[in-house]
């Protein structure tokens, strides 16, 4: 370190690395954990804190320390956050490159950034693979290994399976197998043991002793000191106490209950455990029930035994429910019994799985992890990689697993090089065997050696007011204890908010519940969508809402987006619909990319295999396995299709015959034409739309249509040819996570619509838990395979240690439940709604929004009267929320119930849109169009109807494209697909008209003049009144020069004679005073009005109205 002499004294120079650091504005925490070096560094990073930041900062800090990028790994939890972070990186070192004091410094800030295309940024998987490459002789693989796409292995594993079971069936040690479990639940425990293959090779390598692990719980619970409390002072009684405390009724149970009792606990000191469980389940069932007996001590106990037992000895015994069957010896018997045929059944398809990964020269991801693992277990290479790796960075370590931990231990080694950053608060991807344990102990190591732990509390995300409001919520939902013997188990903690006011044009409550009533939940959903529609609609007339982009509506499940998107569409709300990989996983989109998978290779068996079971084709399962297993020798799929198939029925031959037909027709298009036509050609061959109507559940055809739909503007804006490039190009948008396909340019200014997974590392101005009332499925899972309690399978009567494991699984999916609740909420920047609905039904609110309305002491009955529609409850720190509940029509309109008066008198904010500030009441005219038409193709032609030509247009007008933009193609493209023009030469004929249309008007001097406005405003909304409901409307454009306001309404209308433009003239003047009613309102003066006709006799004209 180098000294300076400064006014008199000796003080330490800063270093590089300080310098470096100082560039990044960090916190004290942020900048320790940046520059702290000697000890692994543990960072707890609340959302919102600057986590990236203070990741990046320590990298460059550490290259600033003379590492070259190759030394240095950084990994993170997805491809993206690589890409992000490399991005960011180069950032900083072309920052520090422009901020260099000398040419030596310029030179060396410029090298490392040239060196950071070769920088060990990436995935865990990444840099197993890596490992793997490094090592193959070592690993046992081919070094050119390919890594399995996910949806390929799901669909090779299915088909193993099927392979394996059929195999069984003939096998007569496998026989008490099926009759224990059934074909179908054989295949469907296979099925999941393969899918966690790693995980049940570890359990029955361990051979834990499941009569050890239930008697060992059985022990605890048994005697609990709060069963065991009731029990003593029960016996405390004599019998005459009893009838004189308990009455006549309850004593005879009470007596008969303490026998029972006496001979479980005689059992259960015989080593006895089955008569011991079922002594106790007997007591549950005939001597614990509520009701009988007068009110005193021995009723009090009672109730509090029956309670007890019901938390403790019930989730391993049984009784509280009537349909409870008692533990049985044989089915305990039985369990034994299959579990070695379990095992023997599982390494057969295990093997299988591999082999077959092996002859395709692949592995998954279970073989990168392990195979990595394994290798950094040898001394020789571990020591090589350690010297490999100086500095390692782990993004997200709480969504690790503990197979990446000994990865990340091993890489590590001693001498303080790990530093990690997570929050154990987001833990969230259990479902991908993330395990938020694995963070924790890393914690509770670091206390122990010494390593720092720091916690960044300080939030930038939240203001304040709002921070304080969820925290309150959140800590009514998670807790904030920790709960003993339940590691997984994350209580909440608050954090401290950087904002400290909240933006001027947000106005109180911060938060806001907005539900709807109706029947049951199929009435109350769509009601509970168009309320909050509505809403959205109020909040962006105040300017609360300043642009669509600032909303993101948050689901648990994407099943949820339906009622949403129709309600979006039905007012006007422009929105897309954001998720990952699951869009391309629906049935309806995997089966048409199976088709493309086996169109590019006929030899591809498991894209074949996955077009003839699709419900295209319909080949049944036993046809599938006989075309490949005929013959003497096994042949491909697609010869023996071309064979002679009578060996199968009738109605699979027919099948076969039209598979035969309709790939020799596509065949030869494959690679010659654009994939979106030999899409739309495979669509048509195969009448897939009509497959879907009759597939599809009750009213859900339309959306599995515009899903369908979605997949062609895919391959219309990928404008790819070759199939293989756009099944690439389909992983590509996977990975970027947009799911519905829209135009970049279009998914602008559009509210968007994501699960909470997908929301992840983000935030809004405004975000909406959608479908808050939405319940999981508490449903059990065939087989649990927990490290602490081994394999456990459902037969009937269930064995205890599957009761353990289910009710360990379900504390986990519990604690996991309140963590994605967190990450939900802790998106928002200004505002949180709560969106759900309110049925009369037996479960009148449920889910998460049950659980809020408890901490709000809000009854669900008050939403159910129509003079309980809107309230004003407070949190625990007495923060307001607004909550709102609409029955759908009939009732009182939100806008009346949302009026200024009915909130806490305040400011008026500054809206966006000031014309707008106030709902003008005046009403509609039939020449408004206010709802979306949709037209679909029913013969060739190159018709297109001039309701699409004015959608076309105005999305383009709204996005103030020029006809040279570069986005306008790709956008109108798009919108053909979203339009539903379904041939070419009517996408062609619709994209050239509105193209012209653009032109002209780009050729105009208005448009000149727009340009240079001193305020422009597109699609402006605005909310009037008709009679008891509102309805909506945009003003297309609204702009300022200095004092004046001016309002332009497009019209795409083709005019081809003076009398007609004079009728449209007469017709949209009306709407246009509409608009300038309200503006006077507001303004005390008329604004210019003109209607801007784009096709007059094929020119534009302006008509000014006086």
């Amino acid at each position: 370190m180098v000294l300076a002499l400064s006014k008199g004294r000796l003080v330490m120079a800063e270093t590089l690395a300080q310098r470096v650091v100082n560039t990044f504005g960090l916190t004290k925490d942020q900048r320790t954990s940046a520059l702290e070096r000697g000890k692994n560094i543990i960072v707890t990073a609340g959302a919102g804190s600057g986590k990236t930041r203070t990741l990046v900062a320590r990298y460059a800090s550490l290259l600033a320390d003379g590492l070259s990028p190759r030394l240095v790994v950084a990994i993170t939890f997805t491809e993206k956050a690589a890409r992000e972070m490399r991005s960011r990186l180069r950032g900083a070192l072309l920052d520090l490159v422009s901020k260099a004091d000398t040419l030596d410094e310029r030179a060396f800030w410029t090298s490392l950034n040239n060196q950071m295309d070769s920088a060990r940024i990436g995935t865990i998987h990444s840099l197993c693979a890596e490992i793997l490459r490094a090592h193959p002789a070592e690993a046992g693989v081919d070094p050119r290994f390919d890594v399995i796409d996910e949806g390929l292995a799901k669909t090779l594993k299915k088909q193993l399976v099927e392979t394996v079971v059929i195999g069984m069936v003939s096998q007569t040690e496998y026989r008490y197998l099926f009759q224990a479990l059934g074909t179908q639940g054989v295949q469907d425990l296979l099925a999941i043991l393969l899918d966690k293959r790693l995980e049940a090779s570890e359990i029955f390598a361990s051979a834990l002793d499941g009569d050890a692990i239930v008697r060992s719980h059985l022990e605890v619970r048994f005697h609990a000191p709060a069963v065991m409390d009731c029990i003593k002072e029960l016996r405390g009684f004599t019998e005459r106490q009893v009838f004189d405390d308990a009455g006549d009724k309850l004593a005879p149970q009470i007596i008969d209950l303490l026998k029972e009792w006496e001979s479980a606990e005689e059992a259960f000191t015989k080593g006895d455990v089955i008569a011991c469980t079922q002594h106790l389940h007997k007591a549950r069932r005939d001597f614990l029930k509520k009701g009988a007996g007068k009110k005193g001590r021995v009723k009090e106990i009672h109730a509090d035994l029956q309670a007890v037992y019901d938390e403790f000895l019930d989730p391993l015994i049984g009784g509280a429910n009537s349909k409870d069957e008692p533990p049985s010896a044989e089915s305990e018997a039985t369990f034994k019994t299959i579990l070695p045929l379990v095992e023997k059944s599982f390494e057969t398809l295990h093997q299988s799985y591999r082999s077959e990964l092996q002859l395709r020269h692949a592995l998954d991801f279970d073989d990168l992890e392990y195979g990595a693992m394994s290798l950094l277990q040898q001394d020789a290479i571990r020591a090589v990689w350690q010297n490999e790796v100086q500095a390692l960075l782990v993004d997200e370590f709480q969504d690790t697993n503990p197979r990446q931990r000994r990865i990340v231990d091993a890489l590590a080694g001693t001498g303080g090089r790990l530093f990690v950053v997570g929050d154990d608060r987001q833990s969230i991807y259990r479902f991908r065997r993330a395990d938020v344990t694995v963070f924790r102990e890393v914690q509770s190591r670091a206390h122990a050696q010494g390593d720092l732990v720091l916690d960044l509390d300080i939030t930038y995300r939240a203001h304040e007011s709002l921070l304080d409001a969820t925290g309150n919520l959140l800590a009514g939902v998670m807790g904030t204890e920790d709960r003993p013997g339940q590691p997984f188990y994350v209580p909440f903690r608050p954090l401290n908010a950087h904002r400290k006011a909240k933006p001027d044009h947000i106005s109180d409550p911060h938060i806001e519940f907005i539900l709807g009533a109706g029947e049951d939940a199929e009435d109350a959903r769509p009601i509970a969508a168009q309320a909050l529609a509505q809403r959205l609609l109020k909040l962006r007339e105040e300017g609360q809402i300043q642009s669509w982009d600032d909303v993101a509506l948050l689901f648990r499940a994407s099943t949820g987006y339906t009622w949403y998107e129709d309600a979006f569409e039905d007012v006007g709300i422009p929105f897309v619909t954001v998720a990952g990989r699951g869009f391309y996983e629906r049935p309806e989109i995997r089966d048409i990319l199976n088709i493309l998978r086996a169109l590019a290779d006929p030899a591809d068996d498991l894209a074949m295999a996955g077009l003839l079971r699709s419900p295209a084709f319909g080949l049944s399962d036993s046809a599938l396995y006989l075309l490949r297993h005929h013959g003497v020798e096994k042949s491909s799929y697609w010869n023996a299709l071309r064979e002679d198939n009578s060996y199968l029925n009738e109605s699979d031959q027919a099948c076969t015959r039209r598979a035969v037909s309709i790939l020799n027709d596509l065949l030869p298009r494959v690679d010659r034409e654009s994939v979106a036509d030999l899409l739309k050609e495979l669509v048509d061959a195969v009448d897939y739309r009509a497959i879907l109507a009759i597939e599809g559940e009750r009213g859900s055809s339309g959306r599995l249509w515009r899903n369908l739909d979605k997949l062609l503007a895919d391959a219309q804006g990928s404008g790819l040819v070759s199939v293989r490039d756009f099944l690439e190009y389909l992983i590509t948008l996977n990975d970027a996570g947009a799911r519905e396909g829209e135009a970049p340019a279009d998914a602008q200014g559009a509210v968007r619509l994501m699960t909470i997974h997908k929301s992840k590392g983000l935030e809004f101005p405004v975000v909406i838990l959608a479908d808050a009332t939405r319940t999981t499925m508490n449903r059990s899972d065939p087989v649990y395979l927990l490290p602490e309690m081994g394999l456990s399978i459902q037969i009937k009567p269930e064995p205890m240690l599957y009761r353990l494991s289910k009710q360990l699984d379900d504390l986990q999916n519990e604690a996991e439940s309140g963590r994605l609740l967190y990450v939900a909420m802790t998106r928002a920047r200004d505002k949180l709604i709560v969106s759900g609905h309110v049925s009369q039904g037996r479960s009148k609110i449920a889910g998460w929004m049950k659980e809020l309305c408890v901490i709000l002491e809000i009854s669900p009955d008050e939403f159910l009267d129509e003079t309980g529609l809107y309230s004003q409850p407070k949190t625990a720190q007495k923060h307001p929320v607004l909550v709102w509940c609409s029955h759908g029509q009939g009732a009182q309109s939100q806008t009346e119930v949302l009026t200024p008066s009915a909130l806490p008198a305040e400011p008026q904010a500054s809206p966006l849109y000031e014309p707008i500030i106030d709902p003008v009441q005046i009403s509609i005219e039939a020449d408004e169009e206010t709802v979306r038409r949709v037209w679909r193709a029913t013969e060739p032609s190159l018709y297109v109807p001039p309701s699409v030509i004015g959608q076309m247009t105005h999305k383009a007008l709204e996005l103030w494209l020029h006809v040279d933009d570069s986005r306008l193609i790709p956008l109108l493209e798009s919108l053909t697909l979203d339009a539903g023009l379904a041939t070419e030469e009517q996408r062609v004929e619709a994209v050239q008209r509105v193209r012209e249309l653009i032109e002209r008007f780009c050729a105009h001097p208005l448009r000149e003049e727009i340009e240079h406005a001193d305020e422009r405003h597109h699609e402006v909304p605005y909310t009037r009144m008709n009679g008891d409901h509102s309805e909506t409307g945009y003003i297309d454009l609204l702009y300022r020069k200095e004092n004046e306001w001016f309002v332009v309404d497009f019209k795409t209308d083709a005019i081809h004679s003076e009398e007609q433009y004079k009728e449209l003239v007469g017709k949209y003047s009306r709407q246009l005073e509409r608009y300038a009613s309200a503006i006077k309102q507001l303004f005390g003066q008329e604004p210019k009005l003109s209607l801007c006709f784009l096709d007059n006799n094929g020119r534009t004209y302006i008509a000014n109205q006086s």
